[in-house]
């Protein structure tokens, strides 16, 4: 081999002419400088906290971006007027960002601390005649909000007060009275941060300025002036629906005031006269949009009249309680599925919930089908139970499913009509009726529930935009369990433990005596 050294092919030492490595570079340059600029102008959040404690309800995004917010001239403004060192301030003020977000340009925030910035706060009291000793916060959907209210004419004032919301930090947690053991004595404390709730619920009052009314009947029995405390469910969802209630006594008038929207009938237990069942059939053959809303007391069923008129519409009272099919005895914790049937309510269907209370089946069916044609009648059901529960005709006290006599499941315990063309909501009158009242207990009725009947009372009052499930709100765990499990843990806590502590007992007493 010669000792020469090799220097290599001549045309190795050469340059590459290609020019690809540089087209890749430049197209590398262009990528991030669009994905930067996309970045900017498209704005993506994700909540990663277990709870989504950072994320608005869906009811919120629905009014957020729906025709009364997006259609608006100027925005509306909301002014979070709280201190920094308030509990939860820093989540408030991430979901008032959402709003601003989910608002498109029509929603526009301002957050500050009357403490830090006491002249921003003397020029907020100066428009809406406030004083700072609380926390504030203030939803002004008016065409110019920073005009003072003072400044206008008595007439013109009050016209504009109508579109301007005040709510206190007060009303953004829910507190409950609990004892303490160790005090001996009751004491508050924070269960739920309501913030989107309120400020969805001022929102809405704001936007459309006049409140609307629903008149509930009274002198029925079930509730009265005296006793409202089933009225406490359906006002709050009413109240933030920008709905006000008023009683009625429908035994002194011929008809309804025409400025009613809706009708509540809970829990009857006396039946209508001819005149009074007269004034509700005036009411709900009416052009326009009407409702009427009716939840029966299981307990009393003898209600001619009342019961003629709703299988007039359809909707039939079976007069039986709804029980589990394989106990000896009545039990009322009941399983049911939210079906398909409105669209309003399209973020419930299939799922699942529990009935608490004694309830009542209710059957869909029209007497004469021609008849219901004519006149636009259309069945829903609401609510069903499943296949495992029955309607019990006789009160006894060991109940026994016989096919005979008993409705068998599934029972459809809630139910809504509507009168009118489907497909011309301003001209849709709706009927709700539940076959139980107990679920209107504010101790009995469960989340998805509530945000179901919100739903359902935002399709009567003709809004369905504001249909949805609700945010997560609770500051507390709360574990519900159903009967299954329930039974589990008694057999666990009853006999599993006490046997399982006898035989290590058992096996220690052994050990040490040999």
């Amino acid at each position: 081999m010669s000792k020469k050294e090799y220097t290599g092919h001549p045309d190795a030492r050469r340059p590459s002419g290609h020019i690809m490595p540089w087209v890749h570079l430049a197209l590398l340059i262009i990528i991030v400088i669009a994905l930067n600029f996309i970045g900017c102008r498209e704005y993506g959040r994700r909540d990663l906290s277990n709870d989504e404690r950072y994320t608005i309800s869906e009811r919120t995004v629905n009014v957020l971006t729906g025709k009364r917010v997006q259609e608006r001239e100027t925005p509306i403004t909301i002014i979070f007027a709280f201190k920094r060192s308030t509990p939860g301030y820093a989540r408030m003020r991430h979901l008032l960002e959402e709003y601003e977000r989910f608002g498109k340009g029509k929603v526009k925030v301002e957050c500050f601390d009357p403490i830090r910035e006491p002249n921003r706060a003397r020029e907020i009291s100066r428009i809406y005649n406030v004083d700072f000793n609380q926390n504030l916060c203030v939803v002004d959907a008016r065409k110019n909000p920073n005009v003072a209210l003072n400044t206008f004419e008595k007439e013109q004032s009050t016209n504009e007060r109508k579109h301007v919301r005040i709510r206190p930090g007060t009303s953004f947690v829910r507190y409950e009275s609990v004892l303490d053991k160790m005090r001996g004595e009751e004491i508050r404390r924070p269960v739920a941060l309501m913030m989107d709730e309120v400020v969805c619920g001022a929102l809405t009052e704001a936007v459309e300025g006049d409140l609307r009314r629903m008149y509930v009947v009274d002198g029925k029995g079930g509730i009265s002036r005296d006793n409202p405390d089933l009225l406490e469910t359906i006002g709050n969802i009413t109240n933030s629906l920008n709905i006000q209630l008023t009683w009625a006594n429908i035994a002194d008038v011929e008809s309804l005031p025409e400025d009613a929207e809706g009708v509540i009938v809970v829990g009857p237990q006396v039946d209508f006269t001819e005149a009074e069942v007269n004034v509700l059939r005036e009411f709900w053959e009416r052009s326009g949009r009407k409702s009427i809303f009716v939840a029966l007391d299981p307990a009393h069923t003898d209600l001619p009249l009342f019961y003629r008129f709703l299988r007039e519409q359809g909707i039939h009272p079976n007069r039986d309680r709804v029980l589990l099919r394989d106990r000896s005895r009545a039990y009322y914790d009941i399983s049911a599925v939210f079906p398909k049937g409105l669209k309003c309510t399209e973020s419930f269907w299939n799922t699942t919930t529990h009935v608490e209370g004694e309830c009542m089946s209710l059957r869909l069916e029209h007497w004469d089908e021609n008849l219901a044609n004519l006149r636009h009648l259309t069945l829903y059901p609401l609510i069903k139970t499943t296949a495992e529960y029955y309607g019990e005709t006789r009160a006894d006290l060991k109940p026994v499913f016989d096919k005979r006599e008993d409705h068998e499941g599934p029972l459809c315990i809630e139910a809504a009509v509507t009168r009118g063309n489907v497909k011309d909501p301003n001209n849709l009158n709706t009927l709700v009726v539940l076959g139980n009242i107990s679920t209107l207990e504010k101790d009995n009725i469960r989340s998805e529930q509530r945000d179901y009947l919100a739903s359902v009372f935002a399709w009567m009052s003709n809004r369905p935009e504001y249909a949805g499930k609700s945010a997560r709100v609770d500051l507390t765990t709360k574990i519900d369990l159903n009967r299954h499990t329930q039974s589990a843990l008694e057999h666990i806590t009853l006999w599993i433990m006490p046997l399982l502590a006898l035989l290590i007992a058992l096996i220690i007493w052994n050990t040490r005596r040999h």
